[in-house]
């Protein structure tokens, strides 16, 4: 980014993996890992490499995009739901302590979106309207 367009003022983390699905018993030490990992470690040092940059042009803007299963988590997905709900975490504490160099750190919640990742939740149309009914939401 640097080399392309001379400079970095915003970083938006969009990481999202949720390698399993079912009892949280059954649920693997590497399945941990692989999604704290990804859903939370990377979000961080992703941050830490950019923050050098916007610090250069005098601040800058850092978007995580958590869920909504870090506030409502969905049955089944643990991994997934802690390591958004860790990344809350990630967003309160780097906002503190990067607010003296003027970078802004943020996150946005979105809803369920029908991806491959959480097909489990809309696969058939009575999963999909009870989801419509715990969200809220119409569509």
């Amino acid at each position: 980014a640097v080399k392309l367009h001379g400079s970095i003022d915003i970083l938006v983390s969009t990481a999202a993996a949720s390698t399993s699905f079912g009892s949280l018993m059954d649920i693997t030490e590497e399945i941990w890992d692989k999604t704290l990992d990804i859903n939370v470690k990377a979000p961080a040092l992703m941050t830490k490499a950019v923050v050098p940059e916007m610090e250069k042009r005098g601040g800058g803007s850092v978007v995580f995009l958590p869920s909504v299963a870090a506030f409502s988590p969905s049955l089944g997905f643990s991994p997934y739901n802690v390591s958004k709900t860790a990344l809350l975490g990630l967003t309160k504490t780097l906002a503190i302590a990067l607010a003296p160099r003027d970078i802004r750190v943020n996150c946005l919640a979105p809803g369920l979106i029908t991806t491959r990742l959480c097909s489990v939740l809309w696969i058939d149309k009575e999963k999909e309207e009870r989801m419509k009914e715990t969200l809220q939401i119409r569509r």
